[in-house]
């Protein structure tokens, strides 16, 4: 059976004045208009507000009924843990629209399945980001460091030996003034693998080379 798939294809934005905005992106086309998420805001029937003909002033006292306001608020505060059902396809998790795809002639996602997907995507994501994050601000840190070494270290190295050692001096745990530091001299037969390199800030790396 084929996996379903999740799709991110917009944002929401909700004030208590106008309720629901959502934002679409789709086929390369962008459509912005306002939705109610609520118990029988769509049907026009919110309890303890007359029906009226005139959707924008039955909008208007929706909006300012402390019970909706509230009910609106818990909504919002309830799609940042957990998804929420929308509308059609359309679900909410932490301000983001998605859609469960499945693929033709697959039985319907059934909803406890359709948050547990979004739920693992949005994870995913997460972590990849954070990954690429961790990447790009080591490999920026690792330009401001000098070598002690007269022999360049490759980066693959500098990288995995930064990461290994979690951007701190292993001795002291500062995280100023580093650098590579090889735990047996290049001219003591040392190598440049990650086995043999260390980070050290420059005060534990001097009193290091004191000592030899």
């Amino acid at each position: 059976m084929a996996q379903p798939k999740v799709k991110v294809i917009g944002r929401i934005r909700y004030t208590e004045s106008g309720g629901l905005r959502w934002d679409i992106h789709t086929e390369g086309k962008s459509k912005e208009c306002w939705i109610e998420v609520l118990p029988n805001a769509l049907a026009m029937n919110w309890p303890g507000i007359a029906k009226s003909d005139d959707r924008e002033s039955y909008s208007l006292a929706m909006h300012a009924d402390p019970l909706y306001r509230a009910t609106a608020n818990r909504y919002i505060e309830l799609q940042q843990q957990v998804p929420q059902y929308l509308i059609g396809k359309i679900w909410v998790f932490r301000g983001a629209l998605y859609v469960v795809e499945q693929a033709q002639g697959e039985p319907a996602v059934q909803p406890d399945m359709a948050r547990l997907l979004i739920k693992r995507y949005v994870l995913r994501c997460s972590r990849d980001y954070q990954k690429i994050q961790r990447e790009v601000e080591t490999l920026e840190n690792l330009e401001k460091i000098e070598s002690s070494s007269r022999e360049s270290i490759p980066e693959a190295v500098r990288l995995f030996v930064w990461q290994r050692d979690k951007g701190r001096c292993v001795k002291c745990g500062s995280q100023q003034r580093l650098e590579f530091d090889h735990i047996i001299p290049i001219s003591s037969g040392g190598s440049n693998t990650e086995r043999n390199i260390q980070l050290l800030c420059e005060p534990c790396n001097r009193s290091k080379g004191a000592t030899i």
